[in-house]
Parts: structure tokens; C-alpha cells; sequence
């Protein structure tokens, strides 16, 4: 087969979406397809692939968009299908293309953009607060121009598309409510390259770990603000939060001014904000935890769940999202709920529940099985 994959994040840039076009992109050169990669970021790492890639070049914002669309029909001729990895920046381009040029489109959704830009922007997303709505309630919110317009992108080119492509079933069902048809909709599982870690030392101190990017609906100010009443029961506990960004500021507020009611004076004898830390990093200190906990109010399908089910590490985490597809019940809390999150912690501190997680079947969340699966699908065309 010949196919483009138009990426809208390409490595150096971190996150999923650019790691996943180079994984995918090699192993289907690997099979002997015809691949070629175009990308909107004109700093594109090309030595990631063992294919052609083609980037904008470093210009206006708009600019850039319009030399991304002419990029991709100009690599069009004669491919059999386009795979756009989002369905936004490199979905309607994708989009556009694939009607002008009667190609078959392939789109990779991992989440909701419009409600992530939507919630980034009105801010908190603490327990009460009525600017706070989950993805699966976004249609009936108001919002601006700009997030209107991305709302609508998002479902028309989803809408369009030959086949979506979701990582649980929970974004499944959201695709579904945008008005996709549910046999367009393929769930493919991301991968997660397990492998052996190494735990750190923490003698005297018990540790409770969360992880992911300092975004309002991640709930770090929850598990900070429940320290305190943590700390009553057991004063050698620490909190250590890894990750960077927006709210690292209001985070260390809370910390500096909160009082740790053991006589320790503020919260950060007890709190650490790590920043962000390398892969292999994260995972030792997940690999330490006496806990690891995710109080997040949105979760496609978590990597990092699957990171602490691979180290065997006792979890905690919201209902939301996918975490239901990975956790069992005892593993789980309602999002943000203080008194039912710090009951849950006490619990498993003392040994009252079970939520060990060794043992689990990770077999589909395995690099093999995305491929060969992902595969099947663009064979399929």
C-alpha cells in the first residue's frame, strides 16, 4: 500500500501523538508499504523514520497550515489512503485532501481538543465548581467563537472519515455522540513498552505518587488539599506530584500556605512538586510508591495506569474515562470527591483493601498487538 501519515506533532515535541507516528511509520515500512510522512512542525526530527518525511517550513502560524495542506496533496497522487493522526490540525487538511484527491481517510482520535482547549482555558476544574463539565456533557457548554469552530472541525472531519481510530471504548462512545457511525469507529488500544524498573529508596516514608501534566482537570489541588487529614494518620507520608505545567504556580501557593496539622509547619516538608522527569525517572518513583493515584476528571485511555499495572503497584484512580477498562472497582473513586478519595487512601494505607495490581493480562496493551491490529485496519482498504 502507499500511505501518507499527516502528523500534526512530530518528535522532538514530546507527547503520545509524535511517538506514535514514528512507531507506526516504521513498522509499516518495515511490511513494505509505501510511506511517507507530513508534518506541521517545521523542526521535525528525520532521522526518528525510515521514510520520507516533508515539513512545513518555520513561517506564520497560518502560513504554515496553508504550505501543510499544498505539502499533503502534493504527496497524494497515487496513495490509497491518507491517516491523519488528530482530527483537527491534521484532520481537516487530511480532510480536504482526501475528497479533492477521492482518497480513503483514516483518522486517530486520542481525546476531545476542543473541550481540552476549552477547559485549559476557563481554569479550575475543582470539586463544586460549576465552570467544570466532562467531555461526555461538552455539547450542552457555552463557549466562545474559537471553540466553536473546533467543536466543528472535530465532528465534521470525524464525521467524513472512512474509519476513526480511538484507544478505549469511553472515547468510542464520545466519537459516537459526535455522530459517527459506531462500525466506523475501530478501538485500538495504545501500546506501552514495558520493561524491567528500578525503585528508589524511601526508608521511613511512605509515598503517595500522581502523575501527568498540571492541568486544572488533573485534581492535583484535590490529593494536595486532603494531605493534612492524610497526614493525622500518618505523618511519614509524602506526596510527590510529577509534571509540569500551568498550574505549577497555584500549586506552590497551596502548598506554602497550607499547614500540615503534625506540627511540621507548611505543607512542604510533605508536598514535592518533581516538575517533569524523564521516562525512565517517572516510572522509579511509580515503582516506589506505596500508592500511585490518578484523580483525574478525563482520561482517554491512561498510559500511565498501564505504567503502574506493569510495576505492580498499588493503584487509585478516578471513574473517569477510560480508567474503568484498566481498574476494578476497588481500584476506583468518583473524580475529586475528598472525603471518598481520602478514605480510600486511609484504607489501603492500613491494609483494609486490596489494591495491589500485579498480575494483571497486559497482552493487549502491547506494542505487537497495536500494530498487528492497526495494520488489519489499513489492509482493510
Amino acid at each position: 500500500m502507499k500511505i501518507i501519515i499527516a502528523a500534526d506533532i512530530f518528535p522532538p515535541q514530546p507527547g503520545g501523538p509524535a511517538t506514535y507516528s514514528v512507531t507506526i511509520a516504521n513498522e509499516l515500512k518495515k511490511d513494505g508499504h509505501d510511506v511517507r510522512i507530513v508534518s506541521l512542525n517545521p523542526n521535525s526530527d528525520k532521522s526518528k523514520v525510515n521514510c520520507p518525511i516533508f515539513t512545513v517550513r518555520p513561517s506564520w502560524k497560518i502560513a504554515r497550515y496553508f504550505e501543510y495542506l499544498r505539502l499533503i496533496y502534493k504527496q497524494s497522487a497515487g496513495v490509497d489512503v491518507i491517516y491523519a493522526m488528530g482530527p483537527v490540525n491534521a484532520g481537516l487538511p487530511a480532510l480536504i485532501v482526501a475528497k479533492l484527491r477521492k482518497k480513503r481517510l483514516l483518522v486517530k482520535v486520542v481525546g476531545d481538543y476542543a473541550w481540552e482547549q476549552w477547559q485549559n482555558a476557563i481554569g479550575s476544574a475543582e470539586s463544586g465548581k460549576s465552570d467544570y463539565i466532562p467531555p461526555e456533557n461538552f455539547d450542552g457548554a457555552k463557549t466562545n467563537a474559537k471553540i466553536k469552530i473546533l467543536k466543528f472541525v472535530e465532528r465534521l472531519v470525524a464525521r467524513r472519515a472512512d474509519k476513526v481510530i480511538v484507544p478505549s471504548r469511553y472515547l468510542k462512545k464520545i466519537v459516537g455522540n459526535w455522530g459517527v457511525d459506531e462500525d466506523s469507529i475501530a478501538v485500538v488500544y495504545n501500546a506501552v513498552e514495558f520493561g524491567s524498573v528500578d525503585s528508589l529508596s524511601h526508608a521511613g516514608e511512605r509515598w503517595l505518587v500522581s502523575v501527568g501534566p498540571l492541568v486544572p482537570w488533573k485534581g492535583f489541588d484535590t490529593l494536595i488539599a486532603l494531605m493534612p487529614a492524610l497526614l493525622k494518620e500518618f505523618p511519614d507520608l509524602k506526596l510527590k506530584i510529577i509534571g509540569s505545567g500551568p498550574q505549577m504556580e497555584n500549586y506552590k501557593l497551596m502548598i506554602n500556605n497550607y499547614p500540615d496539622r503534625v506540627g511540621a509547619g507548611k505543607l512542604s516538608g510533605s508536598v514535592e512538586l518533581t516538575g517533569g522527569l524523564s521516562r525512565e525517572k517517572t516510572l522509579s518513583y511509580i515503582k516506589s510508591a506505596d500508592i500511585f493515584i490518578l484523580n483525574t476528571g478525563y482520561e482517554g485511555l491512561s498510559h500511565v495506569i498501564l505504567e503502574a499495572l506493569n510495576c505492580g503497584t498499588a493503584i487509585l484512580a478516578s471513574r473517569a474515562g477510560g480508567n474503568p477498562e484498566l481498574l476494578g472497582e476497588e481500584n476506583l473513586f468518583a473524580y475529586n470527591r475528598e472525603e471518598e478519595i481520602k478514605n480510600k487512601i486511609l484504607r489501603a494505607l492500613r491494609g483494609e483493601i486490596n489494591i495491589k495490581s500485579g498480575g494483571r493480562d497486559l497482552s493487549q496493551f502491547k506494542f505487537e498487538t497495536m500494530i498487528a491490529t492497526t495494520k488489519k485496519i489499513l489492509c482493510a482498504f
